[in-house]
C-alpha cells in the first residue's frame, strides 16, 4: 500500500477539527502515526522517478543525507530530504522547459545538478 502524503497544513487542520469535534483521542493517534521516513519506493514515487535505482543513485550522490538502512537492509529517506529533493528536481524541471523555448543568454548562470 502507498503512503499518502499531505502538507503538513492539511494535516493541522485535519488535527484541530477532530480536536474541536471531542475526538482527542482520533487526532493523538494521527499526530502518533504521522511518518518522517520513506522508502525508496515511496521516494520515487514522491520525485516523479520510475526507478528506485536513481533515487539509490542520487542517494550515492549526496542528496539524501539522513538516509540510512534499517535493520533489515532497506533504505529509509527523510521526509524531508525528499522534499528538498523535489523542489530541486521541479526547479531542473522548469529551467529545462525554459531552456526548450529560448537559448541560453549572458545571464544564465550554471547551477550544480541535482546530485
Amino acid at each position: 500500500m502507498q503512503a499518502l502524503l499531505v502538507s503538513s497544513d492539511l494535516l493541522g487542520e485535519v488535527k484541530s477539527a477532530l480536536a474541536s469535534a471531542g475526538r482527542d483521542d482520533l487526532a493523538k493517534k494521527l499526530a502518533e502515526s504521522e511518518r518522517t521516513e520513506l522508502t525508496s519506493s515511496e521516494a520515487a514515487s514522491l520525485l516523479g522517478v520510475s526507478s528506485t535505482n536513481t533515487v539509490k543513485k542520487w542517494l550515492e550522490g549526496g542528496a539524501f543525507p539522513g538516509a540510512f538502512r534499517t535493520a533489515g537492509g532497506h533504505w529509509r529517506f527523510p521526509l524531508a530530504d525528499v522534499l528538498k529533493a523535489q523542489e530541486r528536481v521541479e526547479q531542473l524541471r522548469q529551467k529545462n522547459a525554459a531552456r526548450d523555448l529560448a537559448p541560453p543568454d549572458g545571464d544564465d548562470m550554471p547551477e550544480p545538478p541535482l546530485l
